[in-house]
């Protein structure tokens, strides 16, 4: 009797042992294997159990190459915002010339988060249920847009249909709202390559600035 009691003991702590263990490797926060170029004292996004580090990361990795893009000779932030997301609303971003080698590991080390991805109807593969949308939700700085992404996440009706005019007439706060630009990045800057071969994207080509055309109208706000 007590030989089977101990040999069911030691099942059940075997058990338990892989359990954890499973849990750990599908933890997006122990398995990213990614080197951080944007090392940070301040935290620029902080939710409460996600891991901040790479999100912003991410986020700051995406201005950089927004701002190296549309504006090469001299970086400006709220410019490069306001061109970028003008153009990736009207899907008129070429990806392949604005992504670096940097944003292709961020990409990389998102993805690892299956709970941040999914296919919507209009073709997004942000999922908006992830907790990560929520914190946004809650730290937006812009009163106005605050209230309308809120309204569209609790209501489970996110999308660019629905927020995206009104987005495209607040982009020159974006470089002073970093929860708002994470959202921007994860939408349109990472959602928009997620399902792309990036191999197929030539390296470093976000360095070349000669080649980008912008419309005469792009990038106005309001």
């Amino acid at each position: 009797m007590k030989f089977k009691l101990v040999l069911v003991a030691i099942c059940l702590c075997v058990f338990n042992c892989k359990e954890d263990t499973k849990t750990q490797e599908q933890t997006p926060s122990k398995i990213v294997d990614f080197d951080y170029k944007f090392p940070s004292v301040q935290k620029l996004v902080d939710c409460e159990g996600l891991d901040n580090g790479l999100y912003q990361e991410a986020m700051q990795s995406f201005e950089e190459d927004i701002a190296n893009y549309y504006t090469p000779e001299k970086p400006i932030l709220s410019r490069a915002y306001s061109l970028f997301v003008s153009q990736a609303i009207a899907n008129k971003v070429d990806y392949s010339k604005l992504v670096s080698d940097h944003s292709k590991k961020a990409l990389e080390a998102l993805e690892q988060d299956k709970t941040l991805w999914t296919t919507n109807p209009d073709g997004s593969r942000i999922n908006y249920n992830h907790p990560i949308f929520k914190c946004i939700a809650k730290n937006i700085k812009d009163e106005q847009l605050q209230k309308t992404f809120s309204a569209l996440i609790d209501t489970n009706s996110m999308s660019l249909r629905m927020f995206g005019d009104q987005l495209k007439r607040k982009t020159f706060g974006m470089k002073d709202d970093k929860y708002l630009a994470t959202y921007v990045a994860l939408e349109l800057f990472y959602g928009k390559i997620y399902d792309k071969d990036l191999s197929e994207i030539p390296s470093n080509a976000v360095k070349t600035g000669s080649e980008k055309e912008h419309s005469e109208g792009d990038g106005h706000n309001h």
